[in-house]
């Protein structure tokens, strides 16, 4: 798969993240509802955001709509499994649930990841998420996989995360 994924813009829904957009993103997504089912503490400033989004192989974007961001989702890449990529840390401000921005959004990372060679996307919630379970099924394509018990990612209440795992093929 060719890196770095090039994000389709043409619309104005998607851009990449930079350290600039720490403060409009922060302020999207600085809310409790957000952070339920997501690991590790809740960012309590900008700094801390972009901190937690800053270097590694994660490549992460910003959701707009109507000029201003209301979200983020990212490309994850597996150094081990070159064939995919997975697409996760996703988050939204509550405001903009249940608008279709997802679907597009993911619609439209989907359709990148594929064109630079991904032979499968790959996605995952927490178990407990039935709201990003059913967002992802609503993808074309997406199959669920078998639960997988996540022992490195330990959710804010000390319990072990199962994730519900789904997985997109590449269209032929």
């Amino acid at each position: 798969m060719r890196l770095p994924i090039e994000l389709p813009t043409s619309d104005g829904l998607l851009a990449t993240f930079s350290a600039d957009h720490a403060d409009a993103l922060f302020a999207a997504i600085d809310d409790d509802r957000v952070w339920e089912h997501l690991p590790g503490p809740r960012p309590q400033s900008p700094a801390e955001l972009r901190e937690r989004l800053d270097g590694g192989t994660n490549r992460h974007t910003l959701v707009i709509s109507d000029g201003a961001v209301v979200g983020t989702s990212s490309y994850i890449l597996d150094p081990d499994d070159a064939l995919g990529v997975e697409i996760g840390a996703t988050m939204y401000a509550p405001r903009v649930w249940g608008l279709g921005l997802n679907a597009r959004a993911k619609g439209l990372m989907l359709a990148a990841a594929f064109d630079a060679g991904a032979r499968w996307v790959q996605l995952r919630t927490d178990e407990r998420n039935g709201r990003s379970a059913a967002a992802i099924l609503k993808l074309p394509g997406a199959v669920e996989r078998e639960p997988r018990l996540e022992p490195h990612i330990v959710r804010r209440d000390g319990t072990t995360r199962t994730s519900r795992v789904f997985r997109i093929p590449r269209p032929d």
